[in-house]
């Protein structure tokens, strides 16, 4: 063998030599991202599972919420039956009793100042406090009935129904 083929032969080596660490550098960088891979994957599932955890604690909170409205919603039409009018068209003590229980104001079945004040301000008439014609014309407005300024059985019985729609 001459020097020609040594020197051939060595280089051939380094090649081999310099194949097969980049071959183990390849496979070591291979297996370095599948494991960042591997982790990313982990992560992923982890944040999924999470949201779905979310989503489920979500939706299980709007389901007590829509509950419980629910039972408010019940109690309050339970509470509110007793406030429920038979549409007569008298004005009593218990046609006033309900309009102050749906105006928020002292249910005491007298229609004094505070009352009529009420009325007023619902209906959209000036609040003074006394019923009179402007009273009973905007009461008759806001029902939809005959505007004659006379608060009688046909506006009352207007004033049931809609207390009545209100409950």
């Amino acid at each position: 063998m001459g020097l020609f083929d040594k020197i051939k032969e060595a280089a051939t080596d380094k090649d081999a030599k310099i194949s097969l660490g980049e071959s183990a550098a390849k496979k070591e960088a291979e297996a370095k991202e599948a494991e960042v891979e591997a982790k990313m994957a982990e992560k992923l599932d982890a944040a999924v599972e999470a949201a779905k955890a979310e989503k489920l604690a979500a939706e299980e909170k709007a389901a007590a919420e829509k509950a419980a409205a629910e039972k408010a919603a019940a109690e309050k039409k339970a509470a509110d039956s007793k406030y429920i009018l038979d549409v007569d068209g008298k004005w009593g003590e218990k046609t006033i009793t309900t309009t102050q229980h749906i105006l928020g104001i002292k249910e005491d079945g007298i229609c004094g100042q505070e009352t009529i004040k009420a009325i007023q301000k619902k209906v959209g008439a000036k609040v003074d406090g006394d019923w009179g014609t402007e009273t009973s014309k905007a009461m008759q407005k806001f029902l939809g009935v005959e505007v004659d300024g006379v608060a009688g059985k046909d506006t009352f019985a207007a004033w049931q129904k809609w207390c009545n729609k209100q409950l």
